[in-house]
């Protein structure tokens, strides 16, 4: 399991410090995500757990943490989202042995989550959020589905914005009460479930 607020400190001076034993830095990512002028971060992590043969898949996890910069310098944690990317053996028969990708970006000071796995049919989720100043969090703006078979190339999808409370699923718009969802609280297993479910695809 992935440290806890317990284990990973509140506050510090460098981003060394926010990264649990046991695991290691796969990707450091910095913008000005809260809008005061000065840096912050975005750090995926990776379990460091060395592959014991070369034809095996290599199962480890990944977390994401992001740190808020003051202008001193000073970091503070403000999310550990450790079931919102998916594992390097998590990608199906789509890739294989390889590392199946768990891809992080910021557009806008919005953190874009890209991942997609599967075998005949490939699924493709994407998260998008932003740091919301009334709970100094960060906030889930924006979720979309989308499942396509590689066969017959049918393909279905869903796109759901959390600000206007609208999800377009193939194409037709429908509403949906407006929810408060944290980086922290998301685990992006349970989101394709539902969106499964919703598109009838399960």
């Amino acid at each position: 399991m992935f440290g806890s607020g317990r284990t990973i400190p509140a506050t510090g001076s460098d981003t060394r410090n926010f990264i649990p034993a046991g695991w290691k830095l796969e990707e450091q990512l910095s913008s000005d995500l809260n809008g005061d002028g000065t840096a912050d971060y975005v750090l995926k992590l990776i379990e460091d757990k060395p592959a014991k043969a070369s034809d095996e898949v290599n199962d480890r996890a990944r977390a994401l943490v992001i740190l808020l910069q003051d202008a001193n310098g000073k970091l503070s944690r403000a999310a550990i989202a450790d079931k919102l990317l998916q594992c390097t053996g998590c990608g199906g028969a789509f890739y294989g042995v390889v590392d199946a990708p768990a891809n992080v970006k910021i557009e806008n000071n919005v953190i874009v989550v890209e991942q997609d796995h599967g075998s005949r049919e490939v699924s493709d989720v994407t998260f998008r959020f932003r740091y919301d100043p009334a709970s100094q969090r960060f906030m889930l703006i924006g979720f979309d589905y989308a499942e396509r078979d590689r066969a017959n190339g049918k393909a279905a999808a869903e796109s759901t914005n959390y600000l206007t409370g609208v999800r377009k699923t193939n194409g037709k718009a429908s509403t949906v009460p407006k929810a408060r969802i944290f980086m922290d609280d998301v685990d992006y297993e349970k989101f394709e479930e539902a969106a499964v479910k919703r598109l009838g695809l399960g």
